[in-house]
């Protein structure tokens, strides 16, 4: 039995249980240790839930765990964790991932709210650039990437297929069919092949809030499938929350 924890953003922790499920586990004898979020042990957080245990990292045989932009004293910085684990355990298997961040959007969430950049740099949205925003998007996702065990290909798909598919539901939370490719990858880590298993889709695995993609986006990217779309959200929205953001000094939590 190999012992398996996760620890990550909602990317990982809120779609392992459906890709990693008891098919899967039973046939590659994966025992689930546990699956957690690192910003629920960052004392920033709003539902911060205290001090992290770190003896849970002790004896495992692999550790999947995400990157975060958190510096290495904070006790939910991935790079003091994989630390602890490579001093303690050298045979754990470390598998790096990270949560795909994909700022296309009028206002976008910068981790643990909206993104305070996005309303100070506000513009009217008809003068946005989407092509060149969506350059510097993929060219993110490519940086992010390169530091983890993820393959190259994810960033390949949305290059590819943003236009064609629906790949994410706001800047950092991927639709399934993005989800598919990133655990497509991290199988590949894990020495399995996705495709010798069975996914059905019901509902979108992660969805708790919607960025609606607005005219100018629609035309400068050439979408070619059916989807919502809103100007006047984001008018609105930076209307009413912009006395938020345009007097706070605090630095956003990726930005």
């Amino acid at each position: 039995m190999k012992n398996v924890g996760l620890f990550g953003g909602c990317q990982l922790t809120y779609t392992y249980n459906f890709f990693l499920n008891n098919e899967v586990c039973s046939k590659n004898d994966f025992n689930i240790k546990f699956a957690l979020s690192w910003f629920e042990y960052d004392k920033d957080y709003w539902e911060y839930k205290g001090t992290l245990d770190y003896n849970i990292f002790d004896n495992l045989d692999i550790l999947i765990i995400s990157n975060n932009p958190l510096s290495i004293d904070n006790q939910a910085s991935n790079k003091r964790i994989i630390n602890y684990v490579k001093n303690n355990n050298k045979n754990t298997i470390i598998i790096k991932t990270v949560s795909i961040r994909f700022s296309i959007f009028p206002i976008n969430w910068n981790g643990y709210g909206e993104n305070k950049n996005d309303y100070i740099n506000w513009t009217d949205l008809h003068k946005i650039d989407y092509k060149d925003k969506f350059k510097k998007c993929v060219n993110t996702v490519r940086k992010q990437i390169n530091e983890t065990h993820l393959h190259p290909f994810i960033a390949d798909y949305i290059e590819e297929n943003f236009n064609k598919e629906y790949l994410f539901s706001h800047c950092m939370h991927p639709t399934n069919v993005l989800f598919y490719q990133i655990w497509k990858s991290l199988f590949i880590c894990l020495k399995l092949n996705i495709e010798d298993y069975q996914y059905n889709f019901e509902e979108e695995l992660v969805l708790n809030w919607l960025n609606p993609f607005t005219k100018k986006m629609m035309k400068d990217l050439n979408i070619q499938f059916d989807s919502y779309v809103d100007d006047d959200f984001y008018i609105k929205r930076y209307n009413e929350n912009k006395h938020l953001f345009l007097t706070n000094e605090e630095d956003d939590l990726y930005d």
